[in-house]
């Protein structure tokens, strides 16, 4: 586990007493969040300016993509298949922002 936070007993859900260690999915979400800033303002910014709605969409495909992979790791999430519901709404949105840019980098 890269990170472990301890959670004390009497804090944690009734389900989950038997572990101490938790990933901290604030902090990987928030690291993320960071980095796709980075990336949008110093790399995509000035790429994207003539674009209208593609720096929105580049964040909210980059920021679907980390959540999709933070909720990977999240023991609470409500359960469709094999997946986490908002893994499943992470991939839409991923696959509708690309759809998007697509067609926002065909526009002349």
């Amino acid at each position: 586990m890269p990170w472990r936070l301890y959670i004390d007993a009497y804090h944690r859900p009734p389900n989950l007493k038997t572990f101490e260690y938790f990933h901290p999915t604030f902090l990987y979400e928030s690291l993320w969040n960071l980095l796709v800033f980075g990336v949008l303002w110093f790399a995509l910014r000035k790429r994207l300016a003539n674009k209208p709605g593609a720096l929105t969409l580049s964040y909210l495909g980059l920021y679907s993509l980390g959540r999709f992979f933070v909720e990977g790791l999240r023991i609470d999430s409500l359960m469709l298949g094999n997946l986490r519901a908002a893994q499943v709404v992470s991939l839409l949105l991923v696959a509708g922002s690309v759809a998007g840019l697509m067609l926002l980098m065909r526009k002349k």
